[in-house]
């Protein structure tokens, strides 16, 4: 061995709570696959315990070779602890684009882990549908990295020192004031103001701006002249005017009208479901497949996502599960986007924590964008914790419009200018110009002939 007691002692206390993977060969094939459960037994002489589930191709190979390393990750190393613990589908080999180096035994060493011990195969012991593995620690190594990756209750977390930032540099605020925020208003508001609205919003900053719908006119009256307006927004280089889409007639209406990108969803509750597309969730998703297809046959991007993901003003709570697999189905469409709704504006910070933690690893490279409603005044609130959990992108509303027309008790979105504010005292930059967001809102009262709930507006 060509390690101390110490050494193993050190590694062993500092990282024995970190993600691990295990590693093995099966002939000259590197494999591996996170572990179960991972401790040190024994100094004299040094041992660790290993439980891999007996289902996994990995638990076999041990068995057989007798040989294994454990390498303990990093909260660098999301990626890869969601890799080997087969979150990612298309990744069909695990170690592919890693520069591994070879232990003592012959295991694969995954680069830039916090430690790693490199084993051979001291006993193994039944464990119910898992096997114990003790392995005798042949070599080890530990970094100068001390921060471990860790999961805890079915939550993956980038454990983070106290003096380490926990929140990103910039956010995208998607502006849907135009669509969301007017469609329940009665007071129809003409054409032309809209398109100047639309084109004073990307004056302003604001690069992706949801202008309408196309959806029935009767339905909502106020996105009646969705094709007149889409032929009155001037081209602007970087900004994306996007639209709501229930249905497939929607869909053809976007292309018609040449949109570039659609947004479209499915609710978590069957009751909202019937009441805003006369359908079910069901029946719903199988349509949402189709007008993807769609929408990608003619080049347009496609953002979905799962509406009421939070709580639904009908059925009350909504199972976390079901929204995740919603969510997956999205996926698996090959949406361009991912979004969940807070529709009835019912999420607490919490809540919202949890459930990003577990669609954001699922998403990859698809942008997650969270669509909240200050309902319960918690809307900035939300909006903060799914920042801390990775979410860089947001639904705001100027002026703080907004409310689905089929949720009464809905009330507006978060609002633009005060989200902005918020993310610009924290040091986090939205390339948003908050005294042109404001004028605006300020407009739009006049408008509107009542006050708006958002606040900044009245103090820049």
């Amino acid at each position: 061995m060509t390690f101390n007691a110490n050494d193993f002692k050190r590694a062993m206390g500092q990282f024995a709570s970190g993600v691990t993977v295990v590693t093995t060969l099966q002939g000259s094939t590197p494999i591996g696959v996170t572990a179960s459960s991972f401790t040190s037994l024994s100094l004299e002489p040094p041992l660790v315990l290993v439980s891999l589930s007996k289902k996994l191709f990995t638990h076999r190979v041990i068995a057989e070779n007798c040989r294994f390393a454990v390498n303990v990750l990093g909260a660098h190393q999301l990626e890869l602890g969601l890799r080997f613990a087969g979150m990612k589908p298309d990744i069909t080999d695990r170690f592919a684009g890693l520069k591994t180096v070879t232990a003592v035994t012959g295991s694969p060493i995954i680069p830039d882990s916090l430690a790693w011990v490199d084993c051979t195969l001291w006993a193994m012991y039944e464990g119910g549908d898992h096997t114990i593995f003790i392995g005798e620690v042949q070599a080890l190594s530990t970094s100068e990295f001390d921060i471990p990756l860790l999961y805890h209750n079915r939550l993956w977390r980038r454990s983070e020192a106290l003096e380490l930032p926990t929140i990103p540099l910039t956010a995208t605020l998607v502006e849907v004031g135009l669509r969301d925020g007017l469609q329940r208003e009665d007071h129809f508001i003409p054409t032309a103001i809209k398109a100047e609205f639309a084109t004073r919003l990307a004056d302003a900053g604001l690069k992706q701006i949801q202008v309408t719908s196309f959806v029935h006119p009767q339905i909502v009256p106020q996105m009646a002249d969705a094709e007149a307006l889409f032929a009155r927004l001037p081209p602007r280089q970087g900004v994306t005017f996007s639209a709501l889409v229930l249905n497939m007639k929607g869909v053809e209406r976007a292309i018609a009208a040449g949109v570039r990108q659609v947004e479209m969803g499915i609710p978590a509750s069957e009751t909202l479901a019937h009441k805003n597309a006369n359908t079910t969730i069901e029946a719903g998703m199988t349509e949402m497949a189709q007008m993807v297809k769609k929408a990608h046959e003619h080049g347009l991007r496609v953002r979905a996502g799962v509406q009421a993901a939070f709580g639904c003003a009908y059925e009350g709570k909504i199972d976390q599960a079901s929204v995740v697999a919603l969510a997956r189905r999205f996926l698996a469409m090959g949406v361009d986007e991912l979004s969940l709704a807070d529709s009835a504006g019912l999420g607490n910070p919490q809540q919202i924590r949890r459930m990003v933690q577990e669609v954001l690893p699922l998403a990859g490279n698809i942008p997650l964008i969270l669509h909240l409603h200050d309902t319960r005044g918690l809307g900035l609130a939300n909006l903060l914790a799914a920042l801390k959990s990775g979410v860089t992108m947001f639904d705001t509303s100027f002026g703080g419009l907004g409310g689905c027309p089929f949720i009464p008790s809905a009330k507006g979105n978060v609002a633009t200018e005060d989200t902005a504010h918020m993310l610009h005292e924290m040091g986090i930059q939205t390339g948003i110009d908050l005294a042109q967001v404001a004028a605006l809102s300020r407009q739009m009262e006049n408008l509107l002939g009542k006050e708006l709930p958002a606040k900044l507006h009245r103090l820049v």
